[in-house]
């Protein structure tokens, strides 16, 4: 019975450094600053009123999220998605808001589940008779295009490698154009993103969009592991909330809602940024 007086002692002692070091990590993390690759709508986009910030659906996201965990947030622009990888990879940015899950990235990120969005890399051919398709494999023999900035990831590589005839385009745009007077028979790029940079310009008028997608992954949010912020609390609540969002229809309406705005600041000669 002597050590019964100690040892409660300790465990006070204990449960007031545990409370202590619980409220040191929170009050660490006031403030989420965030990045991604700047050039893909309507996920992610630079600001046009400040080029410094970045916009789109994946923003608006993680803005809802943070918003209900009382977090201050920046979407900042750092440069390529190879170099907002890269910041996030370092620490420097807390977050990185369209991650795409690979192996290697593991040592250096925690992936959030569920993931944001499915991203459905697709064959687009032109709107004719005569293609016929009704998987991946229906592409060996013919040549596609894909654009040269896109990252597909090591499997989907080693697919191209051994059963398509792929080249790469600088720019969406030149491939749809070179697709439509024939130099091509298809294009490789993921849907959404060929509706918001290639829908403006009128390239999408002539081509259709063969389904089922060529192949599909998962976008995610993803914690540094060298953040300051980066914790069992905030990567509960950030899938918490994830899930919670996904079963509310959240992250498809937001897509909706950006290629409409991306659309609208397409129609304004002064929307391009300073660079």
């Amino acid at each position: 019975m002597r050590c019964a007086v100690p040892l409660k002692s300790a465990l006070i002692t204990l449960l007031l450094v545990t409370t202590l070091a619980a409220s040191a990590a929170a009050a660490k993390c006031d403030r989420l600053i965030a990045t991604g690759g700047a050039d893909n709508p309507p996920f992610l986009w630079r600001d046009p009123q400040n080029p410094k910030r970045l916009m789109g659906a994946n923003a608006d996201l993680l803005k809802t999220i943070t918003d209900s965990l009382n977090l201050k947030l920046e979407v900042l622009y750092t440069g390529d998605a190879d170099k907002a990888l890269e910041e996030v990879r370092s620490g420097r940015v807390d977050l990185l808001v369209d991650a795409v899950l690979s192996t290697p990235e593991l040592a250096h990120l925690d992936f959030i589940h569920p993931s944001i969005s499915g991203l459905q890399i697709a064959a687009w051919v032109r709107n004719e008779p005569g293609f016929l398709y009704a998987n991946r494999d229906d592409l060996s023999g013919q040549t596609g295009t894909y654009i040269a900035s896109a990252r597909f990831g090591s499997e989907f590589d080693a697919y191209v490698k051994n059963n398509l005839r792929l080249k790469s385009s600088p720019s969406l745009a030149e491939a749809m154009q070179n697709l439509l007077i024939g130099k091509t028979d298809y294009v490789l790029h993921e849907r959404y993103s060929a509706v918001a940079l290639a829908g403006p310009l009128g390239l999408l008028d002539d081509v259709q969009r063969l389904q089922p997608p060529v192949f599909s992954r998962g976008m995610h949010f993803a914690v540094a592991h060298d953040s300051a912020c980066n914790g069992p609390w905030l990567r509960g609540q950030l899938a918490i909330k994830m899930t919670e969002l996904r079963a509310a229809g959240v992250p498809q309406q937001l897509l909706a809602e950006n290629l409409d705005r991306w659309k609208q600041q397409q129609l304004a000669p002064e929307s391009n940024p300073q660079r």
